[in-house]
């Protein structure tokens, strides 16, 4: 079997031959994708806040290394309680919203702060202002619902609900660059197909250097007048 050896002269050519392909894929791929974040996509906004989980005021021991483990490990338990049908319910009940536990929860994030007794809640929607008062509601029903859970633990809000001014998603700057990219190596690997399978020869020198023998006449191509 022969070994083809592909010059790089070869793939600038494919490239400067197919210019105006390239070109025009990615240049649609961009304008697609600068549509949609800016026309079709709604924005998200996200609001967030941080609650303390530690000992009840009322015990006034120092913190030892097993009071910190056990709170820490109580934050799993707390998360999974906050994502609950029955809690985001009670949370909405005195709220004018209308929505479904389950559409809250499939925005709903719920996550410890590694190595610390700080739970972080966030909630995204296409409206800001919903976004601050489910996760207001939602804070609120999770501090009383967890001192029937925990009756000597202590739950505080460390970081208040602030109204999100600007979207969160979508970041229409990454999705512009990354269909630019994509439109740009797709257009490029398809002009390297399309001269992979082409089978012709191109040039003199070309026709020579697969059949290792002189070409002694050329034909030329001549316009009409």
């Amino acid at each position: 079997m022969e070994e083809q050896v592909i010059r790089l002269d070869e793939l600038f050519e494919a490239l400067k031959k197919r210019w105006l392909m390239i070109v025009t894929v990615t240049l649609i791929a961009t304008i697609i994708s600068a549509a949609l974040s800016f026309f079709v996509i709604k924005p998200k906004y996200e609001a967030s806040t941080k609650v303390f989980i530690g000992k009840d005021e009322g015990d006034n021991q120092a913190y030892n290394q097993n009071d910190v483990l056990m709170y820490q490990k109580l934050m799993k338990t707390y998360s999974e309680a906050i994502k609950t049908k029955d809690l985001v319910s009670r949370s909405l009940q005195g709220t004018s919203l209308e929505l479904k536990p389950e559409d809250v929860l499939a925005n709903l994030t719920v996550s410890p702060v590694t190595d610390t007794q700080i739970l972080q809640i966030k909630y995204k929607s296409n409206n800001p202002q919903e976004s601050k008062v489910v996760i207001q509601e939602l804070t609120d029903e999770f501090i009383r619902t967890s001192k029937e859970l925990v009756p000597n633990g202590n739950i505080k809000t460390i970081e208040e609900v602030q109204l999100p001014e600007k979207p969160v998603s979508p970041n229409k700057k990454m999705n512009i660059a990354i269909a630019f990219l994509l439109g740009l190596m797709v257009s490029i690997g398809l002009a390297f197909l399309l001269e992979f399978l082409d089978n012709t020869f191109k040039s003199k020198d070309q026709l020579e250097r697969e059949l290792d023998i002189p070409v002694i006449g050329v034909i030329p191509t001549v316009k009409e007048v």
